[in-house]
């Protein structure tokens, strides 16, 4: 089943709210800078990575969509 353009619109809006986010909270714990965060800021780069890879296919998959 194909995703709609619609839906593949909302995916990429959903990702970049996600990415913008997780980079606010990264800023937030890297200014307080304790051992607990360190493992939470970890995760935040993971999710930021993970996220923007996806951001990717998803625009690809609009513009191919769009032709």
């Amino acid at each position: 089943m194909r995703t709609s353009v619609a839906d593949l619109v909302r995916q990429r809006s959903m990702l970049v709210i996600l990415i913008a986010a997780c980079t606010t909270a990264r800023t937030a714990f890297e200014a307080a800078d304790n051992v607990v965060d360190a493992d939470l800021r970890a995760d935040l780069n993971r999710m930021i990575e993970r996220s923007e890879g996806e951001l990717e296919r998803v625009s690809a998959a609009i513009k191919q969509a769009n032709g």
